[in-house]
């Protein structure tokens, strides 16, 4: 089961992801809450149990949201966040010009694979897309028998 937060993990994947399965993707339109799909993931995870849940988000939205892996952890919810790790809130300063000038948020910056494992669920920095696969099945996701595509997320 695959989600995703708003922003552009939306405009990265919600146009292209296709679900192979009924249930398998839950998605939204383009909106503003960023940090929604970590919770969405954990609820999505508890009504499905026997899923592989897959959460996108972006690091604006990890920000809002990062302390709820701890959450994860605690409750035994076993979900995987990649975080499309691009260092910037994009596209937000046409709307904040005064905020987006005076705090910079074109530079934001964070080691969230490091605040993962502070929290106490597993965290892997990937900084090569060539890594990508290898990390996602030590994270535990696996592939239909016979598929010979590898996913490729971007920086997690």
């Amino acid at each position: 089961m695959v989600t995703h937060d708003s922003g552009g993990p939306w405009d990265q994947l919600g146009t292209v992801y296709e679900s192979v399965t009924p249930r398998g993707y839950l998605g939204w339109g383009h909106s503003s809450q960023l940090g929604f799909s970590l919770g969405l993931a954990m609820g999505a995870k508890l009504a499905a149990p026997e899923k592989l849940v897959v959460n996108f988000m972006g690091d604006g939205s990890i920000g809002m949201v990062g302390m709820d892996l701890e959450t994860a952890a605690r409750a035994q919810i076993p979900i995987l966040t990649i975080v499309l790790n691009n260092g910037v809130f994009g596209n937000y300063e046409r709307y904040m010009p005064i905020a987006a000038e005076k705090c910079d948020i074109k530079k934001v910056t964070g080691r969230y694979a490091d605040l993962a494992t502070s929290l106490g669920v597993q965290g892997e920095r990937v900084e090569r897309p060539q890594e990508i696969g290898a990390a996602l099945r030590r994270a535990g996701c696996t592939w239909p028998r016979g598929t010979t595509k590898t996913p490729h997320a971007g920086t997690a």
